[in-house]
């Protein structure tokens, strides 16, 4: 157990000594299989976002609340009474988390889903539907940047990117059986089927929920209550492979982990010292850009109303929901390239590639729906409906997974919660920004609504390539060097003598 390891600090030597054990990089099938329950997560802030995308293009639901003039202006406070609950979830999550942990932060988001998924199910008024949006938009505010977080603190240094990245990639499937849902509720002629989809995520809600009791807490909380034991336990489950089965990975992370939390138990913590102390105000701004660029690119207003856009380019209801579905399994293949991809690539340039092919994109759809929407040039349709398949796969492929990876590993143990949430209250005010308006706007000034995006992304990609540092390969501790933090020791300096890993820890300082 930990408290029996001793720690020796041993002179910087240029070979290694005969006979040592060297730190071999793994995944474990556990760790991989916490991921993936941890993944309901993703996928349930999936469902609660996309959800109300197939909703608007059923006729029942169209009939029951959107029939008077002011159709639109419903729509926009629907899509943004959500985000707006987004971004309270994500300054909310914080302190929940830190107090109480990963998973029970999570576990609280899960209830406020249910409870919200019911109630929207039972709306009877367009007031009480939206308000209860908003209550959802809480709860998936709340796992979308608390999740992430808790997979940065699970997840081994060399797979860190595509494990978190998983994340992205969940809320993509939830996309498509939300959609799929969507598509076969169309078939159910009853003015209830509208209903059916909020029913679904009341079980999705559920499902999380009860899933919660089989993954661990994350270390690294754990060693911050000074849980140490359970700490060391959950390193070692996570951590054991067949090619460590002295689990020296685990006691090696227990050690560096423990340094850095003691070091940093003794620093404040809150938004105010962290804009005030250069290290961390730089993590924030680079947080912020990072979803400024990243909802810059439209994506969310697009996915939202994938549907309605495929209906003003003149496809029925049918074709609308069905290329919806095309669509987001585009976006899913596209994610798992970006997953794939990322921790040999590194976060910051797939950042960077992607906000300037998803801005060539859009500027090729504006100029497409300048000249055709409304037109009965039916190649020129056919060609604005493929460029937003194209742009979606710019964005899968390099922004989605690389965006959650970063703003979620760049952070200090006592701070990351924090600071999650400050790079998701970007996400979801810049979100709010683009898609309040985002029904009016394509409604009125249509193609050059995309020229807004195409503006505010490019800045900020320029600003991404000068101003991030690279975080590929780094465990969560080492990464503070590259914001100008002390890291007390280096994972590579650790070494465990053969037959002793229980007993005996050799830690170089390299001078």
């Amino acid at each position: 157990m930990f408290n029996n390891l001793k720690v020796h600090k041993v002179a910087a030597r240029e070979e290694d000594n005969a006979g040592e054990t060297h730190l071999v990089p793994h995944t474990s099938t556990t760790n991989i299989l916490a991921i993936a329950v941890a993944g309901l997560g993703g996928f349930l802030f999936g469902y609660a976002n996309n959800s109300i995308s197939g909703t608007l293009a059923q006729t029942s639901f169209q009939a029951k609340f959107l029939t008077g003039s002011n159709a639109n202006s419903i729509v926009d406070g629907i899509l943004g009474g959500f985000l707006g609950g987004g971004l309270i979830g994500a300054v909310i999550q914080a302190p929940i988390s830190r107090r109480y942990g990963r998973r029970a932060a999570t576990g609280f988001a899960a209830i406020v889903l249910t409870v919200s998924a019911v109630l929207q199910a039972a709306s009877y008024h367009i007031a009480m539907f939206i308000a209860f949006r908003i209550i959802c938009g809480i709860g998936a505010g709340i796992v979308l940047t608390n999740v992430p977080v808790y997979m940065s603190e699970i997840s081994p240094p060399h797979t860190r990117g595509m494990l978190v990245g998983s994340h992205a990639i969940t809320i993509v499937y939830a996309y498509i059986f939300s959609s799929c849902m969507a598509l076969g509720f169309h078939f159910i002629d009853r003015p209830y089927v509208w209903r059916l989809q909020f029913v679904m995520l009341t079980f999705v809600s559920i499902l999380l929920l009860v899933s919660l009791p089989f993954i661990p807490e994350s270390p690294r909380w754990l060693v911050e209550q000074e849980r140490y034991e359970e700490a060391q336990k959950v390193l070692e489950k996570l951590h054991r492979g067949k090619n460590d089965t002295g689990a020296h990975l685990a006691k090696a992370e227990m050690v560096q982990i423990k340094a850095q939390v003691d070091a940093e138990r003794s620093l404040p913590s809150g938004y105010i010292y962290i804009f005030k102390t250069p290290q961390l105000r730089k993590r924030a701004f680079c947080s912020i850009l990072v979803w400024v660029m990243g909802q810059s690119t439209g994506i969310l207003a697009i996915a939202n109303l994938t549907p309605t856009l495929f209906g003003a380019l003149g496809y029925s209801t049918v074709l609308q929901l069905g290329l919806s579905i095309v669509w987001t399994v585009c976006a899913l293949i596209a994610c798992f390239i970006n997953a794939a991809i990322m921790d040999k690539v590194g976060r910051v340039k797939l950042l960077v590639i992607g906000g300037y092919l998803c801005s060539a994109a859009l500027i090729c759809e504006a100029l497409l729906q300048k000249y055709y929407l409304g037109s009965e040039n039916e190649a020129g349709l056919k060609a604005a409906v493929g460029m937003f398949f194209v742009f979606i796969i710019f964005y899968g492929a390099t922004i989605d997974c690389a965006a959650y990876v970063y703003i979620s590993e760049i952070w200090p143990t006592h701070l990351r919660s924090q600071g999650a949430s400050i790079g998701l209250v970007s996400f979801f005010a810049t979100s709010i920004a683009y898609n309040s308006p985002s029904s009016l706007a394509f409604a009125t000034i249509g193609w050059k609504y995309y020229l807004v995006f195409v503006a505010v992304c490019i800045t900020a990609s320029t600003a991404i390539l000068f101003y991030l540092p690279e975080t590929a390969g780094l465990t969560l501790e080492e990464i503070g060097a590259e914001f100008g933090d002390h890291v007390e020791i280096q994972l590579r300096d650790i070494h465990f003598k053969e037959g002793k890993a229980d007993e005996i820890l050799e830690v170089e300082h390299v001078v």
